[in-house]
């Protein structure tokens, strides 16, 4: 009963935020033959999404809610912050039996920003730490590709993947043919409900080539706490504008252990076929992850591989269903691992336009 309770409290919610955003999105429809103007108005997006897995033969059910707030004060400064509300539920016995669990929130991040100048801007509150590609930018379900993280992706962003304090931010220098991007921060340990962090201080920076549309970037964190540890990334984002390919790859390294992933995703929406299959978008993955002195700290303790390969179909750009299926081999256990779902993205203003 509390888990069709759980259920149930997820559906209601889920079907307000698409009620909602059907109501926005008829407003806009309405007010489309009029001018105006929607100035610094606060928005509300986000995605909600349904997981089922199964890891190792034992059955997981997903289901996801993500709200992101984004209130503006004028043009330089903003508050935004981002919600998860995500169920998870396993059968009793793992294997066999009821399924039960519960409904958990997380804060995932509430900052201020202040856009200074065109070169700096000033972050405070918890925000993500900006370490590698995944923690930043690949989180969110309608935007990762395969619903799994990689194996390394817990490297640099203990305890809670967001930092509590100040982060500067912003574009060093930019030309037509590149940009050069930085980020530098300082963490306050915190064991604060919804705030928890760990005291670090690092930074990122990259350089984007823009005819290539090729990124290369390299991520640093001390840890400053307990034992104290150097973290560090690289990583490579390449999307050519000729075809519908993604590309990215990392390498991250602890004291507890190193590894790295590469994916690719290819989107067949320029080929020459019928528009039924150009809705697909393919994706392969393959990681390996070194474990180093006992490993441990949120990571593997024993070496371990693994593939990933996933078909996801959009229905349209903020609507897709996603699958995956991988195995991972490591001397403590091989496992298959499956996935199928659904993503949908939403975005609405918390009031209406206004006219010029």
């Amino acid at each position: 009963m509390r888990f069709v309770h759980q259920l149930r409290r997820l559906r209601f919610i889920l079907a307000a935020a698409l009620c909602l955003h059907g109501f926005g999105h008829m407003t806009a429809q309405d007010t489309s033959d009029a001018e105006n103007h929607a100035g610094h108005v606060p928005v509300i997006s986000g995605g909600v999404g349904y997981i089922h897995s199964v890891d190792g033969g034992v059955p997981t059910l997903e289901p996801q809610i993500i709200p992101v707030l984004l209130v503006p004060f004028g043009s330089h400064v903003l508050l935004e912050s981002r919600t998860e509300f995500f169920g998870f539920f396993q059968r009793e016995s793992l294997t066999y039996g009821p399924f039960t669990g519960k409904v958990l929130k997380n804060v995932d991040y509430a900052q201020i920003d202040w856009l200074a100048n065109t070169h700096v801007m000033v972050t405070a509150g918890k925000y993500l730490l900006p370490f590698g590609l995944y923690n930043e930018r690949l989180v969110p379900i309608w935007i990762r590709n395969l619903q799994d993280a990689p194996i390394d992706a817990n490297i640099g962003i203990l305890t809670s993947g967001a930092g509590d304090g100040i982060m500067l931010r912003g574009v060093a220098q930019q030309t037509p043919n590149y940009t050069l991007q930085y980020s530098a921060y300082f963490s306050a340990r915190s064991s604060i409900n919804q705030l928890q962090a760990a005291r670090t201080a690092g930074g990122d920076a990259s350089i984007y080539l823009t005819h290539p549309r090729l990124e290369i970037g390299t991520s640093y964190q001390r840890f400053l706490q307990d034992r104290e540890v150097n973290n560090v990334a690289a990583y490579v984002s390449w999307q050519p504008a000729t075809t519908s390919l993604d590309l990215k790859a990392e390498y991250d390294y602890t004291h507890t252990g190193n590894g790295y992933w590469l994916e690719t995703a290819y989107r067949f929406d320029k080929l020459q076929i019928p528009l039924l299959l150009r809705r697909v978008q393919a994706v392969g993955r393959m990681q390996q992850f070194f474990a180093l002195n006992g490993g441990g700290n949120a990571l593997p303790r024993v070496n371990t591989q693994q593939f990933d390969f996933g078909l996801n179909y959009y229905f349209r750009d903020n609507f897709r269903l996603v699958s995956s299926y991988g195995r991972s081999f490591s001397s403590q256990q091989d496992a298959n691992i499956w996935n199928v779902g659904a993503t949908y993205r939403f975005t609405l203003p918390l009031w209406p336009e206004r006219k010029k």
